[in-house]
């Protein structure tokens, strides 16, 4: 027996009442001999053993009336009998992801998981404690009727969400419900992609699960897994690469602010294989432009759009000092026979210059490290004059490797380098109390090796073989050209994003426009990404800087089913009950339960002592009648 309100069991002491007025109503009276009393005398000795056993059965009706309400009111559960369903503490946990979004036989996957969770929260009484825990992180704790209100609010999502999250937060919340049985109920479709490969272990300890996920046929599947620009900036002309798969063939349309670019059809590929195919394109307009790529519409809606942004401007302007060096000269005549830069003239307003450290140069520079530590002072006074918070100090020369400092640098001229060797660099110091402190993109060993603010970019070493292994690698054209063109240039910065995450954005940015054309302010640390796939411009000021493409993961459309095996898999410490009928699963929820209620059958066990006492008090059990 398990007892929902145990402090209640203290009003125990209450059964000691009947028993002290028992107690006290022992006779005390003095003996006196009287003739004519003899024979009452006798009678009384004759009476003595009925009037006993009378009196101990007053009392313990009175204790057992007393014992049967204070248990009562510490609401028992029991296994044996009771009335209701067993006071469970349950969690319903609602799978939102992309992927329910699916119509099989006219109604979408969601909606049938929606009404099976309806129905559990709508059985509710108030003697249960019970949470909805959504995919998406929503926790809604309540009665039936604020559950069922939540339940019918919800709609799919578009992204994968954090299903393994969920049962967490699940497992912790039915253990603060004891000692009501705990119960944690899954509603999903069964996606696979649902879970992380291999999920930490979930405790379950003697927590009950049951997962409902509906056995149905899953709809054949048109998807627009990917779409790549190339380049980023298009000077106008470019390249789209688009990633299809479907069980047959796939005509699909690429537009670019609502302008047809490209059409065709893609062959018939399985999603472990999908098909690729290529299309040259030009842009119209100019600045940051919004497109997507699109396929007929299926039973499976969410991932038949697929949206991109591109850059369209003539080529960045660039130019270079002799003090830069000859990889870097040779770097940028490549970008330049390649039509991705040009070189500045006189006529450029704001050109991009690179340059050693030491030479006095105005505008915007990558500035680099000198060869010669002699030139360190001379350099830390350029710095100076140019309003540049960073200063040169020692010479550091040791073999370390460059490491991005945030993994969404690729497009900042961090990650591009990643794992080229250093082996002399100058430690870089922030002057402090500056407005514009500069952000550190990149490190070599533990020290800023490139950094980079409004207008400039300062790397912690000359560009030549002598002091790093940079210039040598493949990746060394393509990082110059987005360090001139994206993060100095007037290309800004593409973020790529799934709906929910929680991305960082860089320094310069302070709004974000939607592309309904609503505009909010945006922070650098922690931005959390909107839940409607589409372009969204990035905003420093009034000028656009960027843009944050937001689509689902590729993964949602792969459209398999898990199967019973793998939620008996050793991340699952414990079995799950599967029960794939949405009308047997409220059963299988409060069977699960430990047992009933017995609060009324003790109140009636208390009403009948009490009763009972009543009558044997008036004598009604009585021989004699007396």
């Amino acid at each position: 027996m398990t007892f929902l309100a145990p402090f209640f069991l203290t009003l125990v002491a209450l059964a000691g009442v009947p028993l002290l007025v028992h107690l006290m109503r022992r006779r005390v009276t003095r003996r006196v001999e009287f003739p004519a009393v003899r024979f009452l005398l006798q009678t009384e000795r004759e009476h003595d053993r009925e009037r006993t056993v009378r009196n101990r059965l007053l009392l313990l009706l009175r204790l057992l009336a007393v014992l049967a309400l204070v248990a009562a009111v510490a609401r028992p559960v029991a296994r044996f009998f009771g009335a209701g369903h067993p006071p469970i503490a349950v969690a319903l946990v609602l799978d939102q992801s992309m992927s329910t979004r699916a119509v099989v036989e006219g109604q979408t996957v969601f909606a049938r998981l929606q009404a099976t969770a309806r129905d559990v929260a709508a059985s509710l009484t108030p003697e249960d404690r019970a949470w909805l825990v959504t995919s998406e992180g929503v926790v809604t704790a309540g009665d039936a009727a604020a559950l069922v209100a939540a339940i019918d609010a919800l709609e799919p999502a578009n992204g994968r969400g954090d299903l393994e999250g969920a049962l967490r937060r699940a497992r912790t919340l039915v253990d603060a419900g004891r000692p009501r049985t705990p119960v944690v109920l899954v509603l999903t479709d069964g996606q696979r992609t649902a879970l992380a490969s291999e999920p930490a272990t979930l405790r379950l300890d003697d927590v009950a699960l049951v997962v409902h996920a509906p056995d149905l046929t899953r709809p054949p599947n048109r998807a627009v897994l990917a779409v790549d620009v190339e380049p980023t900036r298009w000077v106008p002309a470019g390249r789209l690469a688009v990633t299809l798969s479907g069980a047959d063939s796939v005509p699909w349309r690429a537009t670019l602010e609502s302008r047809t670019l490209a059409r065709g059809t893609a062959p018939a590929a399985p999603f472990e294989t999908p098909a690729r195919v290529d299309a040259a394109a030009q842009a119209v307009d100019t600045g940051w432009l919004a497109g997507r790529v699109e396929v007929d519409a299926d039973e499976f809606p969410g991932d038949d759009v697929r949206h991109f942004a591109v850059r369209a401007a003539p080529p960045a302007a660039v130019s270079a000092t002799r003090s830069a060096g000859p990889f870097v000269a040779a770097a940028l005549e490549t970008l330049v026979e390649d039509g991705r830069l040009r070189r500045a003239t006189p006529a450029d307003r704001s050109p991009v210059t690179i340059t050693g450290a030491a030479d006095e140069v105005r505008g915007v520079a990558v500035r680099l490290a000198p060869d010669d530590p002699l030139q360190v002072g001379a350099a830390n006074r350029v710095l100076e004059r140019a309003g540049i918070p960073w200063r040169f100090g020692a010479p550091l020369r040791d073999t370390v490797a460059v490491r991005a400092v945030r993994a969404d640098s690729a497009r900042l001229g961090g990650v591009a380098l990643e794992g080229a060797t250093v082996t002399l660099r100058y430690r870089l110091t922030r002057v402090s109390g500056a407005a514009d402190s500069g952000e550190v993109l990149a490190v070599a060993g533990a020290s800023p090796w490139l950094v980079a603010g409004t207008g400039y970019a300062l790397v912690a070493s000359p560009l030549a073989p002598g002091a790093t292994t940079a210039p040598l690698q493949a990746s060394f054209v393509p990082w110059l050209r987005d360090l001139v063109g994206q993060r100095l240039g007037d290309d800004g910065v593409l973020v790529q994003a799934v709906p929910g995450d929680t991305i960082a954005l860089p320094v310069e940015i302070d709004s974000l426009r939607a592309p309904e054309g609503t505009t909010r302010a945006a922070s650098s640390v922690g931005l959390v990404v909107p839940a409607q796939p589409g372009v969204y411009l990035l905003r420093r000021g009034a000028r656009t800087v960027g843009a944050l493409v937001v689509n689902p993961e590729p993964g949602e459309s792969n459209v398999v089913a898990w199967g019973e095996a793998v939620w008996r898999e050793s991340w699952l410490d414990g079995t799950a009950r599967m029960e794939p009928e949405g009308a047997r699963v409220r059963e299988a929820v409060f069977d699960r339960a430990g047992g009933r209620s017995i609060v009324w059958p003790l109140v009636l066990v208390a009403l009948l002592a009490l009763l009972l006492e009543a009558l044997v008090a008036r004598g009604l059990f009585s021989a004699r009648g007396s």
